[in-house]
């Protein structure tokens, strides 16, 4: 059986369509263009490997025990290290450190590379070795004092590891340089003297600062989840999906975040130092970041009609997260207003996520959708009516509210995820056909 990708067999048959009449000229480059064929496009399976599907689940299973088979073993080797600490001189210290890195690389090269027969455990043991790296960090600045500026080992640690996903594709590892890079931002941030810092040293900190880290933590993730959708299509589409739910959590958990808003500002009513100087430097870097996302996802991605149909409601997010940045120094009651209009827009956004999840295949978009929903009407009920309601009245009529409302979006999810993934196994039939 020939098990030539989809779009190569796409350019040979067209020819013959072409001839036979079948269709035009045009109308052959129309589908050529759409499915470009590149070196590194997937090899289509033939139709017994969806007879496969509980030995890849069995596979999964091996993995997952793997990995906490693994997390078992390092805790144990830290417990036993931690106890003899003290009689551990520093040079073998480090040289343990360095051989446990090499060790944990040597073995994801082994079992995800070369031979690679057990991808998901190579890429556990990647993932492994990027964290390992941060610990010898910790460690060299302990053995010799080097804690003037913690940012500055987390900045060591990002540029240390994020080269790595991209050599040996492993999504674990890039899943902690996303991390890594995330976290240097925000303890950059924090910090009076830097160029990234929020605030200045004479100002305060607050809850207006977390607020304004809310704010621009969802730019970055909006930024993150554009890029995922750029990636999709590339060679490095198997990155796509993690950008994609990440990114689309720290939207989401940003919004839900600023629900909560107008509580702080009644606390904020009769302060006297409400106005503090900040700078805009965070907030241009993360548009930057995002504006770029946007227009990698607008020229590099095949998913425009995903990004179309987000766009309504992730426009207003970013919106809503620049308006809160600077209404949060400069004071006003309509912050109170766009606390409502927060909640509101992750409502819009999370429907916009599941329809867009159901129409592309995502399953981690309606569980993600489904969730927030769920998660936001709880919490605005019990923010709106907690005061009305007393004692056991209260916890009835939100024991009942919460029980319907999980067993109604339950079923919503199962009728859901089973649509993703007959589209799914749809679409694996025809690439079959296409290729035998």
């Amino acid at each position: 059986m020939n098990t030539h990708s989809f779009e190569h067999r796409l350019r040979q048959e067209s020819d013959g369509w072409v001839a036979d009449g079948i269709i035009t000229g045009a109308q052959r480059d129309a589908l050529l263009a759409r499915h470009p064929e590149s070196a590194d496009a997937p090899v289509m399976q033939p139709v017994t490997a969806t007879l496969a599907e509980p030995a890849r689940s069995g596979n999964r299973f091996v993995a997952i025990l793997g990995m906490i088979g693994g997390a078992l073993l390092l805790t144990g080797v830290c417990l036993v290290i931690s106890s003899n600490w003290e009689a551990i001189s520093d040079w073998t210290k480090i040289g343990g450190l360095v051989a446990l890195l090499a060790g944990a690389y040597a073995a994801g090269w082994r079992l995800a590379i070369a031979p690679g027969n057990f991808p998901r455990t190579g890429d556990a043991c990647f993932m492994m070795g990027a964290g390992l790296l941060l610990a010898g960090i910790a460690l060299v600045s302990q053995i010799f004092h080097l804690n003037s500026r913690p940012s500055n080992g987390v900045l060591v640690w990002w540029l240390g590891i994020a080269a790595v996903p991209w050599l040996v594709r492993s999504v674990g590892a890039q899943f902690l340089s996303l991390v890594a890079g995330l976290l240097w931002l925000g303890m950059e941030m924090a910090q009076p003297d830097s160029w990234l810092a929020i605030i200045n040293v004479d100002s305060r900190h607050d809850e207006r600062v977390f607020f304004v880290f809310t704010a621009i933590y969802l730019l970055l993730g909006a930024a993150i989840w554009l890029a995922g959708l750029a990636l999709c299509g590339t060679r490095r589409a198997d990155f796509a999906g993690m950008h994609e739910k990440w990114g689309a959590l720290l939207v989401c958990s940003a919004l839900y975040a600023f629900g909560f808003a107008r509580h702080a500002w009644r606390s904020w009513q009769s302060d006297d130092d409400f106005i503090v100087h900040t700078s805009p430097v965070p907030m241009l870097v993360a548009a930057v970041l995002l504006l770029l996302a946007g227009w990698s996802a607008w020229r590099v991605s095949h998913e425009r009609r995903t990004l179309f149909s987000l766009a309504p409601g992730l426009l207003p997010a970013v919106l809503v997260a620049g308006v809160m940045a600077v209404g949060f120094f400069h004071g006003g009651p309509w912050l109170w207003w766009l606390s409502v209009i927060a909640s509101v827009v992750l409502f819009g956004l999370n429907i916009l996520m599941i329809r867009a999840g159901l129409a592309g295949g995502r399953a981690g978009w309606v569980n993600l959708g489904i969730g927030f929903i769920a998660l936001n009407i709880v919490t605005r009920y019990i923010d709106l009516f907690g005061t009305m309601l007393h004692g056991g009245l209260f916890f009835i009529v939100t024991g009942a509210l919460v029980i319907g409302l999980g067993i109604f979006l339950e079923r919503k999810r199962r009728a859901w995820i089973a649509v993703v993934r007959s589209h799914k196994q749809e679409q694996t039939a025809t690439h079959t056909e296409a290729a035998s």
